[in-house]
């Protein structure tokens, strides 16, 4: 509706050009300009001109080439949504939040090892049956070992691990001079007060999958904003486009009024104050046009600023912006979704969430440390490895043992510090999402006033407009009868584009109004159908 507005609006605005063009610049009879000075003299109204019809007059040359291809305001949100700087970097934040999850996973994922050693030892020393003599002897030891470790979501520690070890010594007085020795272990530490239980052990996998969810969160956020920042910025050229059509067309009329008055001057009914003036009026105008020209441009820029960052010499087609209709809007309804969808407001909750969990562990950590462990191996020496790990499970070769480890630090300062903490932490998360709650009500109110009071703006410029078209029309027939002057009609022109600028002003803040309110309910998402990965 805003481009057919503004058409309509810069039509009608030039509705007085051809008729005043005609008069200003045609070549005049010898009679008629007669006329006219005898007028001016007698300050007589100027004789009866062409009939000016409404719904004949061309517009002014648009601000973009109609030739170029529209560009839908969908397909902005669409670009920005690919190419925003904002939100590339807010996408890197939800995928490491993704990364920091599987790294708390993988404390629980099993660790293997394996270890391979070789040690040898000579020495010399003297024989207790051979007065005098050296005996030598030496030892080669070599030994692999593998494993496998894991923790599980008790908090215990299991440990599993087999080993074989060759020893060989050049003077043996065992049964076999190469013996292997096998050993199967198995262990297991189990913590039974502090960090003891699935509640504090899973809390950081608890914590990180949260903070996804707020990663999550925090990207529709970003979403929700870029998608407000482009339909205001959208808005804006339409705005400006109009803006700069209606200056284009004010400067042409000011200088049309100074050629008719350097004519009049010329003819003696005319004095140089009146030039003076319409030169101030020339000068205005082209002032009003430079400003209108600078906010066109700089709109632009923030255009594509969004939906193609460093192209800025691309050039926008023209605008398409639809009707938006009679809006309805209920408190209660928008209150609803904003709570149910923003993402703010989620966050915090997940916080909330955090922070418990934070708390339950403090509180079980506050208790001393008792660590349990127990194990059990079995284990055979013999000169073949495989009838050295028969005999080790065979052959009554085993060992086992337990053992407990208690501490508990003096006065437990920090435990009770990092206590309060997280409790002071978690009621400050509360007392957030409070405010928050408030923030929500205070903003969905007054988004909901502005929709309803920018709508009745628009009904009461509608109906300005709608006087300032009906006095233009009186003036100007007025004019065509002879019993009005070319500088009254001109101010009810501009009366007319004033009254125009200010509706088409009045459409946009409805236009915005109804963004924010769209963006405080998170309803845009699904109105751009944007479908965002969880």
């Amino acid at each position: 509706m805003l481009h057919r507005l503004a058409s309509f609006f810069l039509a009608a605005a030039c509705a007085a050009a051809p008729a005043l063009h005609a008069q200003s610049s045609a070549p005049a009879d010898p009679p008629a300009a007669e006329s006219a000075a005898e007028a001016g003299k007698n300050s007589a109204p100027l004789p009866p001109q062409s009939s000016l019809s409404l719904p004949n007059i061309p517009s002014p040359a648009p601000a973009v080439d109609p030739a170029l291809p529209p560009l839908a305001l969908d397909q902005c949100v669409a670009m920005a949504l690919d190419k925003n700087f904002d939100l590339r970097i807010q996408r890197h934040t939800t995928e490491t939040s993704k990364d920091t999850l599987e790294i708390t996973k993988a404390e629980y994922d099993p660790t293997l090892r394996a270890t391979v050693g070789k040690t040898f030892s000579e020495s010399d020393y003297r024989s207790s049956s051979t007065p005098g003599a050296m005996v030598n002897t030496n030892s080669n030891n070599i030994e692999a070992t593998v494993g496998a470790a894991q923790k599980v979501i008790t908090g215990a520690t299991l440990q599993l691990s087999t080993g074989v070890n060759r020893n060989s010594n050049a003077r043996a007085n065992t049964a076999y001079n190469g013996v292997y020795d096998s050993d199967v272990v198995f262990s297991v530490r189990q913590p039974v007060l502090k960090n003891f239980g699935s509640n504090v052990n899973r809390a950081a996998i608890d914590r990180a999958r949260l903070g996804v969810a707020r990663a999550n969160e925090d990207l529709r956020a970003s979403v929700l904003g870029i998608i407000r920042s482009v339909e205001s910025a959208y808005y804006d050229l339409a705005y400006y486009r109009a803006q700069l059509e209606v200056r284009r067309f004010s400067l042409d009329l000011s200088q049309r009024l100074l050629d008719e008055n350097r004519a009049r001057r010329a003819a003696g009914v005319a004095t140089d104050l009146d030039v003076l003036q319409a030169e101030v009026g020339v000068a205005n105008a082209r002032n009003d046009l430079l400003v209108a020209e600078k906010s066109l441009h700089d709109s632009e820029d923030n255009l594509l600023a969004l939906i193609n960052p460093f192209e800025f010499t691309a050039t926008i087609g023209p605008l398409a912006i639809d009707d938006t209709g009679s809006p309805d809007v209920s408190f209660d309804r928008s209150y609803k979704l904003a709570l149910d969808n923003t993402p703010g407001y989620a966050s915090a909750q997940y916080a909330i969430r955090q922070y418990e969990i934070d708390a339950k562990a403090a509180k079980r950590n506050q208790l001393p440390s008792l660590d349990v462990g127990a194990s059990l191996g079995f284990g055979a020496p013999d000169d073949n490895t495989g009838r050295a790990y028969d005999r080790a499970f065979n052959g009554g070769n085993y060992n086992w043992g337990v053992d407990a480890t208690f501490s508990i630090p003096w006065g437990r300062r920090a435990e009770k510090a990092a206590w309060r903490q997280a409790m002071n932490n978690l009621d400050r998360e509360k007392i957030r999402l409070r405010q928050i709650d408030q923030d929500i009500l205070v903003s969905v109110r007054t988004a909901v006033r502005t929709v309803q009071t920018s709508e009745e703006g628009v009904r009461i410029t509608t109906l300005a407009t709608q006087l300032s078209e009906k006095q233009y029309e009186l003036q100007k027939g007025l004019f065509d009868a002879g019993k009005s002057t070319f500088r009254l009609v001109l101010d009810f022109v501009d009366d007319l584009n004033e009254a125009r600028m200010r509706e088409l002003q009045a459409r946009l803040s409805l236009r915005n109004a109804l963004a924010e309110l769209a963006r405080l309910e998170a309803s845009s998402l699904a109105r751009y159908n944007v479908q965002l990965d969880q």
